[in-house]
């Protein structure tokens, strides 16, 4: 988790140091950088950054976060705990569209599609030749790979702050569903006896799926880019 401060604390720093006297007005039509602090606490835990790219004068804008984590930096497991080895890669893309603009805040309601794959490496006694009902006709060592695959879709509404500093905060909350599947990435055990790695908030084994409602909540700091008059 040491790295996940030290990026939280060089973002606060680069804030600090940027001026400009900026509103919601003139910075609407800017393009502004930002990161997600709660990203890094989630048990996919991932840092997080983004883009917001305004499209014209329409006050529609699209935003497109990036994230990747690691279970090393992660803040839910222990140096006693048995720690998955594994990685998550996350893309949320947003479409938004800014309803009200005051001086200092605007509303905003859109859609957005998030995607993320958490991928486990494991070494582990793998059941081959495999039926459904006779069992496994021996076992090999195998170093596998599992993925969770996860899709999901959000409707959001949320307010974005903005301060002359240049700096920004974004909040926003929303529901939709989600899909989850498990599958194996190590090629040729279509037919094998995998297990799934002990994980202890979520499915990890090979060929679950589901469909469940999914919640968004959060906020981003961000950083409005550009040249402004004085």
């Amino acid at each position: 988790m040491r790295n996940s401060y030290l990026f939280v604390f060089a973002f606060c720093l680069i804030l600090n140091r940027v001026s400009a006297q900026v509103d919601a007005q003139t910075a609407s039509d800017h393009v502004i950088i930002k990161y997600s602090p709660l990203p890094m606490f989630d048990f996919d835990n991932t840092i997080q950054v983004g883009v917001e790219i305004p499209l014209g004068k329409s006050g529609v804008t699209l935003q497109q976060d990036l994230g990747f984590g690691r279970s090393t930096f992660s803040a839910w497991y222990t140096e006693s705990a048995n720690v998955p080895d594994k990685t998550t890669y996350k893309s949320r893309t947003t479409l938004r569209y800014y309803y009200f603009t005051k001086r200092r805040v605007r509303g905003y309601f859109g859609g957005e599609f998030m995607f993320k794959q958490v991928v486990y490496r494991q070494n582990q006694w793998v059941g081959m030749d495999c039926s459904g009902f006779g069992g496994c006709g021996y076992f090999e060592n195998k170093d596998v790979r599992i993925a969770r695959v996860v899709g999901a879709g959000h409707g959001k509404i949320g307010w974005q702050f903005y301060f002359p500093s240049r700096l920004t905060m974004d909040l926003f909350a929303g529901m939709g569903m989600r899909s989850i599947k498990v599958r194996t990435l190590t090629p040729g055990l279509n037919d094998a006896f995998v297990r799934g790695p002990d994980e202890f908030w979520a499915s990890s084994t090979p060929g679950t799926r589901d469909f469940v409602p999914s919640l968004v909540l959060g906020f981003h700091l961000g950083i409005v880019l550009g040249k402004f008059e004085d």
